[in-house]
């Protein structure tokens, strides 16, 4: 990626190598922020699904930091892979949160102030699991947008000459 970015030759060519890296450098500073801050608070210790959290960022901070240096399909495709799983492992946490403070307040998520109450309890906030489906999708537009190859010419389509209605001689002759 920043390779790509220095060699840009066109002013979009510049910006795309410019967003792809900004965005790569969201991705990898929050997977190392949020695998760090799981270790803090050892969200890793408890089950293996506590830990799942700590995995994706474990695994997704070197892939996000391969990809500065290459966006050869065999490091964009498990990245790739990788920041659906991260959103996914963020949906799912947010979830998971909400339905166990639903049951230590046991109170219902099928009513309004049922879901309220679940949702702030403090020592298992629901919008964390979020975070993982934020850097996840930042990722995953570069990872998408890593196999756009910069074109030489302008994005507007090539000019082609009108063709020549005058008729041949052959066309004439012809039956």
């Amino acid at each position: 990626m920043l390779e790509r970015w220095m060699n840009a030759k066109t002013e979009e060519g510049k910006v795309l190598g410019f967003l792809q890296n900004f965005f790569l450098l969201i991705a990898a500073f929050g997977f190392f922020f949020y695998g760090v801050e799981h270790w803090v608070i050892d969200h890793y210790m408890e089950s293996f699904w506590a830990r799942w959290p700590f995995y994706v960022s474990m695994i997704g901070f070197p892939l996000a930091i391969v990809m500065f240096f290459t966006t050869h399909k065999a490091v964009r495709l498990p990245f790739t892979i990788w920041m659906v799983v991260s959103v996914l492992t963020g949906f799912a946490g947010a979830l998971l949160h909400l339905i166990w403070n639903a049951n230590d307040l046991g109170v219902s998520l099928f009513t309004i102030s049922g879901l309220l109450e679940s949702f702030q309890v403090p020592y298992r906030p629901v919008l964390a699991g979020l975070a993982h489906t934020h850097v996840g999708a930042v990722g995953l537009v570069v990872g998408l947008t890593a196999a756009v190859k910069e074109s030489s010419s302008s994005s507007a389509p090539p000019h082609t000459a009108p063709r020549d209605t005058a008729v041949t001689r052959t066309e004439r002759n012809a039956p």
